[in-house]
């Protein structure tokens, strides 16, 4: 009597988990949705010269990476 129980409760819940499966399907299978070419936007560094005024007068230049985060250039550069 307590298996022909556990095998009906079995078959209940099989029938109730299969019948709501094939509904369930459509929202799991995700197609692949194509990408527009709006929404990728390549994007340059941000690159910008920095100037400085030395004791004796002398101005010079550098250019300075803001992106990265580093000097483009080795050394600085006299601008007179």
């Amino acid at each position: 009597m307590k298996l022909m129980k556990r095998l009906a409760i079995s078959v209940i819940v099989a029938t109730m988990a299969f019948s709501a499966m094939p509904a369930a399907i459509p929202a799991m299978i995700q197609t692949p949705t194509a990408v527009e070419a709006a929404e990728i936007e390549p994007r340059a560094d941000v690159v910008y010269w920095v100037y400085r005024a030395l004791s004796d007068g002398t101005i010079q230049k550098r250019r300075w990476n803001e992106t990265r985060g580093y000097w483009v250039d080795p050394h600085w550069i006299d601008v007179n």
